[in-house]
């Protein structure tokens, strides 16, 4: 019963991160047509914001906040004068994207050095349950991560913007060709996305050691989760978000941390091969 209760947490901690960073990169790759190779580094941003920012003295859960309008205006100004250019360009937007992340992680490098930096966790004590104890703070990510993923769900669902966003993941060219202005959208939504991986970074500074690379970890599986997703819905990229970090964790307990990574990507890849549409692929229409 321990190690379920553990599994079960572990899980949900894991999805709840890899589900923000997912839901980012879906966001930007739906609407902009592009994959943002430099994502990682923005949860680093978020991360190292509140590491500054902390240490100034302000509130950690104050420091959220900003840790995400600081990823979303860098978001906005990379979309404006360098992004906007590849859109019709997928394939040079992953070299230029790739480059724009190796420079901010020497960036990093340079204004923080390499060595761990690390947050004060806010919330101290651990939460018993069934005879184990786990770190209350945890706890607070995971509730935090998916009262994040709800919020954007419902400006995408509910707000104009997100109203008009959808009907272009539906149909880019019609939405277009009925007057909307794609420049603004695109780089509303981009910097949505990098904000939300930078909300990630900062959920995690408490609980992991700040590093320029540190999003690394998650991009792949990020990647793959909103492949494993499929449509041009944006809870496709948190349903495969589910499907990485839970197998991750049930593989890497019976195995290590790296063969767990290595399991997921392998039988994601099987499932992609099985369904190339995706987990919440589109219904077809039937045919009377």
């Amino acid at each position: 019963m321990d190690l379920l209760f553990s599994l079960l947490l572990d899980g949900a901690f894991l999805i709840s991160i890899l589900g923000l960073v997912a839901l980012g990169l879906g966001v930007i790759n739906n609407l902009l047509g592009i994959t943002n190779m430099a994502h990682g580094e923005f949860i680093a941003v978020g991360a190292y914001t509140v590491v500054v920012l902390t240490d100034q003295g302000l509130p950690y859960w104050v420091t959220l906040f900003i840790a995400a309008l600081v990823g979303m205006a860098l978001g906005v100004l990379l979309e404006s004068t360098l992004i906007r250019r590849l859109t019709d360009r997928p394939l040079d937007a992953i070299l230029v994207t790739l480059g724009l992340g190796l420079v901010m992680q020497q960036v990093l490098k340079e204004m923080f050095g390499s060595t761990p930096r690390s947050v004060v966790s806010p919330v101290s004590g651990t939460f018993d349950v069934a005879g184990l104890s786990y770190p209350l703070f945890r706890i607070t990510i995971i509730v935090a991560a998916v009262a994040a993923v709800a919020a954007t769900f419902l400006f995408f669902t509910k707000s104009s913007f997100g109203l008009v966003v959808q009907s272009i993941f539906q149909n880019r060219e019609s939405a277009l060709t009925n007057g909307v202005n794609a420049g603004k959208y695109n780089r509303l939504a981009f910097g949505i996305g990098t904000g939300l991986a930078a909300l990630a970074g900062s959920l995690l500074a408490p609980n992991a050691a700040v590093l320029p690379t540190m999003g690394a970890f998650y991009l792949a599986p990020a990647f793959v989760a909103v492949i494993l997703g499929g449509s041009k819905r944006l809870m496709g990229a948190v349903a495969g978000a589910a499907f990485m970090g839970g197998l991750e964790v049930v593989i890497g307990e019976s195995f290590t941390r790296t063969w767990g990574r290595a399991g997921v990507l392998v039988l994601a890849i099987i499932v992609i091969r099985m369904w190339p549409e995706g987990l919440l692929r589109e219904p077809k229409a039937r045919v009377a």
